[in-house]
């Protein structure tokens, strides 16, 4: 079995607090143990709502956008996978010296929702893991309010190109934390250590 490392967007899900000093949380165990089922017996959870559905339709006009409101001249979709010891990920967008990464929200409660309440911890450790991959100083968190396609939205579309741009998006700002990448790749480092153990243990229950 391969050594464990955590995809940038699920590093939200290892990062958790445990109840007990140097434990994994119980969030933390529940993601491995369906990270290992995944490993040891191919199995890949597809989760579908109309909310993924929008993101996805949506993702390469969120990036023009993101590329038109910071001038920087180029719009296609990043491509490149990334991969450290610990991490690995695909960021949306990069500039010379910045990771964007783009959230397409679903109406006009979900994106004022999002950009007036605390930042999702979840897309911050994402974007620290992005930064941490790419090297790059500083990261964008983009939330764009789109035009909601029919097929996303039980054959509703939902249109807000009458709104101007400028009320339909928002970008939350972060630099690189040091600290905050050796925290990942302590806890990934912790979570190879648990799957070690777990493994040793379903090796020895199905060779009885």
């Amino acid at each position: 079995m391969k050594d464990f490392k955590i995809r940038c967007s699920a590093i939200g899900q290892i990062m958790g607090n445990a109840r007990s000093k140097g434990e994994l949380s119980a969030g933390t165990i529940t993601y491995l143990k369906n990270w290992y089922a995944e490993q040891r017996y191919n199995d890949r959870e597809q989760i579908f709502s109309k909310y993924f559905a929008k993101g996805n339709q949506q993702e390469n006009e969120a990036i023009e956008v993101v590329v038109d409101r910071f001038n920087l001249g180029i719009g296609l979709k990043n491509t490149i996978y990334f991969e450290n010891e610990y991490m690995t990920g695909t960021p949306d967008l990069l500039s010379s010296d910045t990771v964007f990464d783009t959230k397409c929200s679903w109406n006009g409660k979900t994106f004022l929702d999002s950009i007036t309440e605390s930042i999702d911890k979840n897309y911050e450790w994402q974007l620290i893991g992005y930064m941490a991959l790419t090297e790059k100083k500083k990261s964008s968190l983009c939330y764009v309010l789109l035009n909601t396609p029919e097929e996303s939205n039980f054959g509703n579309e939902v249109i807000y190109d009458e709104i101007d741009i400028s009320e339909r998006f928002f970008s939350f700002d972060f630099e690189l934390d040091e600290k905050k990448v050796t925290e990942i790749e302590a806890k990934v480092i912790k979570c190879r250590e648990w799957l070690e153990e777990y493994d040793n243990k379903i090796k020895s229950l199905l060779n009885k």
